[in-house]
């Protein structure tokens, strides 16, 4: 079984805050670092301890490493995905996968003629929460309908925190669509149809920040996506033999014809390299999610098995959201077996 010792990291704004010390965690090297910026990378490099500050993409990928995870903006994504199928080099890719449903084909076509190993570090299905919905899900029995509710970036993501989310056209279904339409695949398998409609909370920055999807699975049943700012609850699913919801404290109801059982989702351990004010911010239901997501692609790299958030799967994901700003811009329910 092959090891994973050594991870490259190309980008080191934001979100690789978070990763760089949760590869840490796990007994894995980081190995050097790029970025655009060679002062964030030496910063980063100095916070981390990490050795290697590499000028150039070129001198990173001719380095010695196992995995090189790209942790950039989407709109570089494509190009640093196929510059390591070149370099014959397995590859992670942070969320949404690309700009075009086109690159992503690429993306994944280029790494599966080299037999490379490609994922996508799509974190939210391993929030603790969103992992204990699906072990009650046989609770409910068959599904009904279910309706799915996480939170879309507030005014302080989007003008401090990530500026760089005021640049995409269709700010809530780039930044957010892929976490929850994955969420609605990891319970409920393929969707064929998808309706959204967007709104604005925040007029003055003319941003799309919030979104309602209804989706209809091949499984014939309607689940509703939605991304907003306040919600009252989660996950709710109605079963043939009771419901379930996931509120926001992380405890979830189980409720059926004997009566109601409150199960605690909501356990996992304070992660000392996050800064208290992100920890408010995003949750540590969002940062316990980082480190399970990286054991389980490091699990399956070691493995030699596909990931669950392959960009062989992840596919799946970026057509949901691509159909969903299709069906934004035309006004129209959208089938996923349509020309995106």
């Amino acid at each position: 079984m092959r090891k994973l010792n050594r991870v490259l990291v190309l980008g080191t704004g934001y979100w690789a805050n978070f990763q760089i010390p949760a590869w840490q965690s796990l007994g894995v090297e980081v190995s050097g670092v790029w970025n655009r910026s060679a002062d964030k990378a030496k910063a980063a490099a100095e916070r981390f301890k990490i050795k290697n500050i590499y000028p150039t993409l070129e001198e990173a990928f001719a380095s010695s490493f196992d995995i090189a995870d790209i942790i950039v903006g989407p709109e570089a994504h494509e190009r640093l995905v196929m510059m390591a199928a070149a370099a014959e080099k397995h590859v992670i890719c942070q969320k949404p996968m690309a700009d075009t449903l086109p690159d992503c084909e690429r993306m994944v076509k280029a790494c599966e003629e080299k037999g490379l190993w490609y994922a996508v570090h799509e974190n939210f299905r391993y929030q603790p929460p969103i992992i204990a919905v699906k072990e009650y899900l046989p609770f409910v029995g068959k599904p009904v309908y279910a309706h799915i509710q996480l939170k879309s970036p507030d005014r302080e993501i989007i003008t401090v925190k990530q500026p760089a989310l005021m640049e995409f056209d269709h700010l809530c279904l780039r930044d957010m669509g892929p976490h929850i339409f994955d969420v609605a695949r990891y319970y409920f398998g393929e969707a064929e149809s998808i309706y959204t409609v967007p709104a604005t909370a925040y007029p003055d920055l003319n941003k799309e920040d919030t979104t309602l999807s209804l989706l209809r699975m091949k499984s014939g049943i309607p689940v509703f996506c939605q991304l907003s700012h306040d919600f009252m609850y989660k996950v709710f699913i109605k079963g043939e033999n009771g419901t379930l919801t996931l509120t926001g404290d992380h405890k979830i109801t189980l409720t059926n014809s004997k009566g109601s059982e409150i199960v605690d989702a909501g356990k996992w351990d304070r992660l000392n390299y996050i800064p208290d004010d992100d920890w408010v911010i995003h949750g540590g239901h969002v940062f316990a999610s980082i480190p399970l997501c990286l054991a389980a692609l490091k699990n399956s790299y070691e493995s030699e098995t596909e990931a669950e958030t392959s960009g062989k799967d992840n596919l799946k994901t970026m057509k949901l959201m691509f159909a969903a700003i299709k069906s934004v811009e035309e006004g129209r329910v959208v089938r996923l077996d349509e020309k995106l």
